[in-house]
């Protein structure tokens, strides 16, 4: 965006929005690292919601799952982003002219919600991107991740699936826990990598904290690069 009546080039309003548990748990991550990025946590399932770190929470249909979550239902996390668009455009979106949605494809929350989230982004003319995580092979949800992603890719023209079963492939001896947590960390990297591009052609200056966290995502990035993951 360029400031009003100076000309001058500033960095843009930017905030990754994380999804469904695996959403939340990535922005925890940007949460965590301090990345020079806002970060907000939707979610249906109170206590997990209460374990993630992020700038805003917003607990979805309380009144109507009492905090259980949306139980691997896409429908009924559809159900409940839908119920709660308004406050997820006032409390998560709104402001904000780049934002990156992150969710898990899999289950719920994720699976339903993400779509609702994007097309409010959408609306609101932010430059939207979406990352979808599939589930490991082994937890059998690869129907409900697949109707999922049409549903994404239908609203989001910047969509980017990520396949965690290929961690397994280019990494050997490597715990769940620890499997995770490259994920979360690669996601990071690459989206901090990517909001840096977008600063410099909308200012085409980085402060000193972009240019701290662009070298320390080129180092993850060369270590553990996001692309690996990627569905082609």
């Amino acid at each position: 965006m360029v400031g009003q009546g100076m000309g001058t080039a500033v960095e843009p309003r930017a905030v990754v929005v994380g999804v469904g548990g695996a959403g939340c748990n990535v922005v925890s991550t940007f949460y965590e690292t301090m990345c020079p990025i806002d970060t907000v946590a939707i979610n249906t399932d109170k206590e997990a919601l209460g374990k993630t770190s992020a700038d805003v929470k917003l607990y979805i249909c309380k009144d109507v799952l009492h905090g259980e979550g949306a139980n691997g239902d896409q429908v009924i996390g559809r159900r409940c982003a839908d119920i709660h668009k308004e406050e997820i455009r006032q409390q998560a979106l709104a402001g904000y002219n780049v934002v990156f949605v992150i969710g898990g494809l899999g289950r719920g929350t994720g699976s339903g919600a993400m779509p609702v989230v994007l097309d409010a982004a959408k609306a609101q003319g932010a430059m939207t991107f979406a990352i979808g995580i599939n589930p490991f092979s082994f937890e059998g949800s690869s129907k409900k991740a697949s109707e999922a992603w049409s549903r994404i890719t239908s609203i989001c023209e910047y969509s980017y699936r990520i396949e965690n079963d290929r961690i397994f492939s280019v990494m050997d001896d490597i715990t769940m826990d620890k499997a995770f947590s490259l994920v979360n960390e690669s996601i990071r990297a690459y989206v901090m990598s990517g909001l840096d591009s977008i600063c410099t052609v909308f200012a085409g200056a980085k402060s000193e904290a972009m240019k701290d966290t662009r070298r320390k995502s080129s180092e993850c990035r060369a270590s553990y690069p996001l692309e690996m993951l990627m569905n082609a």
